[in-house]
């Protein structure tokens, strides 16, 4: 009786952890929603609205506003991993609580970085729903001090005239998106840890781990376009900071792929596949 009682207390909350889930994911978008909605009713007296965007902009590139800054790149990012993780509620099956454990651990830090909490001197991430007022020291001696200031915030700052790119309006949403897909495998060899089912994960992450090394890729060729357009680098690739930091993850998920094969067959491969599946998603946060 006490083990039909404890599994049937498992499954219940098992079934609320799922609808607390999908409740996140569909509140993310909803934010993203939202987000769009002031982007494109120019409500300037948004930091974030006024600070990228600007009524001349033609539509495609006030669609990149949305990721021009910090905020909307971690919006992004936090949605894209949402998604995957409803994908994973209904396919994971037996090793969904272990996996969707550290997709939900994941998804804390990432949206923790949107929360723009202040604790004394602690700053806690940074809102993209900051009025323009807030982000200043003082509003003496400014428009801010009339209650009726919207009236003279006719227009936004305007995008950085280097982001007015084609390759920007697709580049940064689906390095994101390689970015997030890194999450699954490395969730899966976490999982499969506390499962002491060291082999079986394997055939599972593999797909995944080529998936997220593809979209990476796809990411950086694009990124790489829009350098080569629009920065005075003098050549498609310039080993700059940036594009390092997004091929290096690129470079490890390759080999763990490559590992994973090995490790069907090869046992000596294993704790190589666990190490650089890790080490991919820790060299992407």
């Amino acid at each position: 009786i006490n083990a039909v009682r404890n599994n049937s207390k498992g499954m219940l909350m098992q079934k609320a952890a799922k609808g607390f889930f999908l409740v996140h994911a569909f509140s993310l978008v909803s934010v993203a929603a939202v987000f769009y909605w002031m982007i494109f009713h120019h409500y300037f007296e948004y930091s974030y609205v006024w600070e990228y965007s600007s009524r001349s902009l033609p539509v495609k590139y006030i669609i990149s506003c949305f990721w021009a800054g910090q905020e909307g790149s971690f919006l992004v990012w936090a949605i894209c991993q949402a998604i995957l993780g409803v994908i994973l509620v209904f396919i994971a099956k037996e090793w969904e609580n272990h996996v969707m454990t550290i997709i939900s651990l994941s998804q804390v830090f990432v949206t923790s970085m949107m929360l723009g909490i202040h604790l004394g001197s602690l700053k806690i991430g940074g809102s993209p729903f900051l009025f323009l007022r807030e982000t200043m020291a003082s509003i003496q001696g400014t428009i801010f001090e009339h209650p009726d200031y919207l009236t003279t915030l006719t227009d936004g700052n305007g995008l950085n005239p280097l982001l007015e790119n084609i390759w920007m309006t697709i580049h940064p949403p689906i390095l994101f998106l390689g970015y997030a897909l890194a999450l699954v495998p490395f969730a899966y060899a976490i999982a499969a840890m506390f499962r002491k089912e060291y082999f079986s994960w394997i055939r599972i992450a593999l797909p995944w781990t080529l998936l997220s090394a593809t979209v990476l890729g796809a990411g950086i060729l694009l990124g790489g376009a829009w350098a080569y357009v629009s920065l005075t680098f003098g050549g498609f690739w310039s080993w700059d900071p940036v594009e390092n930091s997004s091929l290096v993850p690129w470079l490890t998920l390759i080999a763990s792929f490559h590992f994973l094969i090995i490790a069907r067959k090869q046992q000596y491969a294993l704790l190589t596949s666990y190490i650089f599946i890790c080490l991919s998603y820790v060299l992407v946060l």
